[in-house]
């Protein structure tokens, strides 16, 4: 029999990744929507000894527009880190708090909006693509090491809940990467999206790959409400998602709450935990019992090969305290810093 606390660490995976719904034949909440791009413009920002600097890039051909967080004075070329948010979110949520944390301590650090998400280009518009998102990534880190301000030899990855995962499988891909950190990452695979969704896993599985079929056949989008207190029919059901996302803890304009019903294709078969065993570069793993998939953390570091790895296991109230609360935001930052300056430093020197 599963325990009390077992069992709400494993509703509070489901309901915060849109996988407990109403029943699957509820439509109410889907909208048909013209896929749009969005405007985007240039500008430095310097506040709190930090400068950010609105950037662009390409990612398989579509603009990609970011934020480059630059620490003051900077003279000489220094360490970086590409910084990847959570599921659905834009580069002034989440990962501008670790981005800033990052360029106070002397890395230059990126943020960006992933394709189809914020100021980036990309249709459909809010499409959760695990496939997408981990190329965005790697158009970043190319993007970061042509820049004259950063050391191409010391370029790290540093993802937040799904861009744990993401970055885990980007870091896997490309074995150039000099060091990974994850932060309450989002460790899943199909089997255990399946063991958990049951018979919901195929009933969600096609209701994602229909709504892929109508948009390739009518350029039409169906969408659904990415948070709601009162709804369980959302991509991300539950009051601690709302609490973020719904409030101003979390809510920016660039922030649109909805979510492409076609994410759930990709997403259902996303494979995080597999990527361990192929990532070659230093490793830290930042989780807690309360974040999503502890035992998903445990197994992706346990299939790490290299020895330069480590397990940072923290105390939270809940998965979202590692999104902004002050305490656990500064606890991960301080373990991050302090790894990233010893393995880039020290893969720095070995690559001479």
């Amino acid at each position: 029999m599963l325990s009390v606390k077992k069992i709400a660490v494993k509703t509070l995976f489901l309901a915060s990744f849109g996988l407990l719904a109403l029943p699957l034949t509820a439509t109410a909440d889907l909208q048909t929507v013209e896929a749009k791009s969005m405007p985007t413009q240039s500008k430095t920002v310097a506040a709190n000894n930090i400068s950010v600097r609105k950037v662009q890039f390409l990612s398989q051909g579509t603009k990609v527009v970011g934020n480059l967080y630059l620490p003051a004075n900077i003279k000489a070329p220094q360490a970086s880190v590409v910084v990847v948010g959570p599921q659905s979110s834009v580069k002034e949520q989440v990962s501008q708090v670790y981005a800033r944390q990052l360029a106070a301590q002397g890395f230059v650090a990126l943020t960006f909006d992933h394709r189809t998400f914020g100021e980036s280009g990309g249709a459909p518009r809010q499409f959760e693509n695990p496939q997408m998102k981990v190329e965005d990534i790697h158009s970043a880190v190319t993007f970061l090491r042509a820049l004259p301000s950063v050391k191409p030899d010391a370029v790290a990855l540093m993802g937040i809940c799904s861009g744990g995962g993401y970055s885990a499988k980007a870091a896997a891909m490309d074995s150039s990467i000099n060091a990974l950190v994850t932060v309450a990452g989002f460790y899943h695979d199909p089997q255990v999206m399946r063991q958990w969704l049951g018979e919901n896993y195929e009933a969600r599985l096609n209701m994602g790959r229909e709504a892929r079929i109508k948009y390739e056949k009518t350029g039409q989008v169906d969408y659904m409400t990415n948070v709601d207190p009162k709804n369980l029919n959302v991509a991300m059901p539950g009051q601690e998602a709302y609490d973020y996302y719904g409030t101003k803890r979390g809510l920016h304009s660039g922030w649109v709450n909805r979510s492409a019903v076609m994410f759930f294709e990709p997403f259902l078969q996303f494979n995080a935990i597999d990527a361990g065993r192929d990532i070659k570069a230093p490793t830290l793993v930042i989780h807690s019992d309360t974040a999503l998939v502890p035992d998903g953390a445990r197994r992706f570091f346990q299939s790490i090969p290299t020895n330069q790895k480590n397990l940072h296991w923290m105390s939270t109230e809940n998965h979202i305290a590692f999104y902004d609360q002050q305490e656990v935001v500064e606890e991960a930052a301080v373990k991050a810093t302090a790894w990233l300056k010893q393995t880039l430093t020290l893969n720095s020197v070995v690559s001479r």
